[in-house]
C-alpha cells in the first residue's frame, strides 16, 4: 500500500512507527476528499511536532460503513477490526446553525458506541464536522481551487470565497463549487466533486486553518497524535 514517510530531524530509524486509519463518511465524495486530505493532515502535524519518523498509508486500511451506516452497525464494524487501525476518523457535515449542535453530537455518538463496545480509545476517535458540508473546507483554499480546475482568473470571478473563512459562511458550498466548476469547464452537469481528490492534494495547511472547523479538527488530531506518541506534547 503506498503510505506518506515524514522524517523528522536528529531520530533514528528505529524511531519509526506505522500509524494506520479507519474512516467513515456520509458518501463517496466525502471519501474521496477525505482520503487525499487525512494523511496529509498527519503528515503535517508530524513534520511540524513530531517527535518519531510517521510512515502513513494514502489510503484508509478500513473503510468503515459501506453496507450500514447507523451509529450501532459503524461502530460494531470498528471494533472487529479495530486491530487493523490507529486511529479512526468519523464523518458528519454540521448542516445549518440549528442542526450544528445536534450532528456534532451525532458524530461523537460513533465514538461513543466503539468506547461501550470494545473499550476503544475516544481519543483515537477523530470527529470530522466541517460547517455546513465538506466543501466548506474545499473552499478555504482558493488557489487550490483554481490550480486543480486550471484556471488563471482571480477566485472572485468564478464565485469562490477569499478564504476559510467566508467559505464557512456559505450557505450552500457545494453548489458554490459546482457554480466555480461550471464556469471554467462551460458544463454545467460537471460537478465539483470529480476535483475533490486535486484540491485536497494542493491545499496549504495554513489556508485551511482559516476555517474554524477545520481548526477543531486539526486540535483533535493532535490529541490522538500525542496519544499514540508521535507529538510532542506543547
Amino acid at each position: 500500500m503506498p503510505k506518506w514517510t515524514v522524517f523528522c530531524a536528529g531520530l533514528p530509524k528505529r524511531y519509526s512507527v506505522y500509524l494506520a486509519y479507519a474512516l467513515f463518511c456520509e458518501g463517496p465524495s466525502d471519501f474521496a476528499y477525505f482520503e487525499v486530505l487525512i494523511p496529509r493532515v498527519i503528515a503535517a502535524l508530524v513534520a511540524e511536532k513530531g517527535i518519531r519518523l510517521v510512515d502513513t498509508p494514502t489510503e484508509p486500511s478500513v473503510r468503515l460503513g459501506e453496507m450500514d451506516g447507523s451509529v450501532r452497525a459503524v461502530a460494531a464494524e470498528a471494533c472487529r477490526r479495530r486491530e487493523a487501525f490507529h486511529i479512526v476518523f468519523v464523518h458528519s457535515d454540521v448542516g445549518g446553525r440549528g442542526q450544528e449542535k445536534r450532528l456534532d453530537s451525532r458524530s461523537i455518538s460513533y465514538c461513543e458506541q466503539m468506547s461501550e463496545i470494545c473499550d476503544f480509545p475516544q481519543s483515537r476517535c477523530v470527529t470530522l464536522t466541517p460547517r455546513h458540508m465538506m466543501e466548506a473546507w474545499a473552499l478555504a483554499d482558493p488557489d487550490a481551487v483554481l490550480g486543480a480546475l486550471g484556471y488563471k482568473g482571480s477566485p472572485a470571478s468564478i464565485g469562490l470565497p477569499r478564504d476559510g473563512g467566508e467559505a464557512e459562511r456559505l450557505a450552500d458550498p457545494k453548489a458554490t463549487l459546482d457554480f466555480a466548476v461550471g464556469r471554467v469547464t462551460n458544463d454545467r452537469r460537471r460537478g465539483g466533486h470529480t476535483f475533490l481528490p486535486a484540491i485536497a492534494q494542493r491545499q496549504a495547511m495554513n489556508a485551511l486553518r482559516r476555517a474554524s472547523s477545520f481548526g477543531d479538527f486539526e486540535s483533535r488530531l493532535q490529541v490522538a497524535l500525542r496519544s499514540l506518541g508521535t507529538l510532542r506534547s506543547d
